[in-house]
């Protein structure tokens, strides 16, 4: 029997080398390496600031507070997507408001976000599912009409493409995410990335406990630094991107083609570059839970993420009653398959093969 991780990164002796001399220079924490990988990730993406932070939730948090966005305040957001997209607006003190997700691409859409609507609505936090970029043109033109705030929680997507720009090069603030599963990583880390300056500086000194120097804090803020070990690892991985990228798009081709029978996430033309942070397959509820457990009895590990918001634990709470028809399609028929930047072709193939096998025994 085979063991195949849901995702493994691709880290190698340039890592180990750039963290070892990071050591060395005994400047651990923020510092130097930090700075330059917040330039290279501008030149990288094309926004003209970036602030690192420690992880993409702090992203989110200290994105949200440099808004200027807190109780009062109502945030659209889709119910399909990690918690931590949806407790960063709790966190703040500000209410989420839920809406819907296209059962065919997974993102929500501006026709969901019209229905809730309020004097107290102040952003709107959509998000780019397994790094397929929302409609971006559509959303910038509805939020500047509407006089709203667009932050983008793009965790999974650095590298994607939209109409062939990169997301995170819009103007709009952005977030990243550089934890173990993504495209590229730190092991930890986040990103926030803008071309408002006052937004900038900001989320800079939110970043640090609002310090304009030590020990003299002019705005409210929290501890969100990121140590200068990790950016290392970052630096390094950045260089990789392309690479890691016609990577994982071969590998997503092999799932194509192998499972051409199945459904999977559709991706809208406006798509140019998918950079397949997830990739997940649609089967029938009545088999789901029976082919995943087969892989997985087969040392295939896989995912069933995300239960939508409404129907987390927690969550469910604050959302009683309310009903997300595309959300709970999704999370009813999805299986996020092996992945990742470490995954060799002859492993996609394996899996391909033991669903074809799973699927054929029910």
């Amino acid at each position: 029997m085979k063991n195949i991780p849901w995702s493994i990164p691709s880290l190698d002796n340039k890592e180990r080398k750039a963290i070892l001399n990071v050591f060395d220079s005994k400047w651990l924490s923020q510092g130097p390496k930090t700075k330059e990988l917040e330039k290279k990730i501008s030149k990288e993406i094309g926004g003209k600031y970036v602030i690192m932070t420690n992880n993409g939730t702090s992203s989110l948090i200290c994105s949200l507070l440099s808004h200027g966005i807190g109780p009062g305040d109502e945030v659209i957001v889709p119910s399909l997507t990690f918690v931590a997209t949806v407790n960063s607006i709790l966190a703040v003190g500000a209410k989420p408001i839920l809406v819907d997700n296209n059962p065919n691409t997974f993102n929500t859409e501006i026709k969901f976000i019209k229905k809730k609507l309020t004097k107290k609505t102040k952003a709107i936090l959509p998000v780019d599912i397994s790094g397929i970029s929302i409609d971006i043109d559509e959303f910038r033109d509805f939020t500047l009409k509407n006089n709203l705030i667009l932050i983008e929680d793009a965790a999974e997507a650095i590298g994607g493409e939209y109409k062939n720009r990169k997301i995170g090069s819009f103007g709009h603030t952005t977030i990243f995410s550089f934890h173990m599963a993504k495209v590229i990583t730190g092991i930890e880390g986040g990103c926030i990335i803008t071309n408002n300056k006052k937004i900038s500086d900001s989320a800079k000194l939110i970043r640090s406990h609002g310090e304009v120097d030590k020990y003299n804090s002019k705005i409210f803020g929290l501890n969100f630094r990121i140590s200068d070990i990790h950016s290392t690892i970052i630096l390094e991985q950045l260089k990789k991107i392309k690479k890691f990228l016609i990577h994982r798009n071969r590998l997503a081709k092999i799932y194509q083609q192998e499972l051409s029978d199945f459904n999977f996430q559709e991706i809208p033309d406006f798509v140019t570059m998918h950079p397949y942070m997830l990739f997940a397959i649609l089967i029938s509820p009545k088999k789901r839970d029976k082919v995943n457990y087969f892989l997985n009895k087969h040392g295939i590990d896989t995912r069933i993420c995300w239960p939508p918001i409404h129907r987390q634990t927690f969550h469910s709470k604050l959302f009683k009653k309310e009903k997300f028809i595309g959300a709970d399609s999704v999370y009813s028929q999805i299986i996020n398959l092996p992945m990742g930047n470490g995954l060799s072709e002859e492993q996609i193939t394996y899996v391909s093969k033991m669903i074809k096998k799973a699927i054929k025994q029910f």
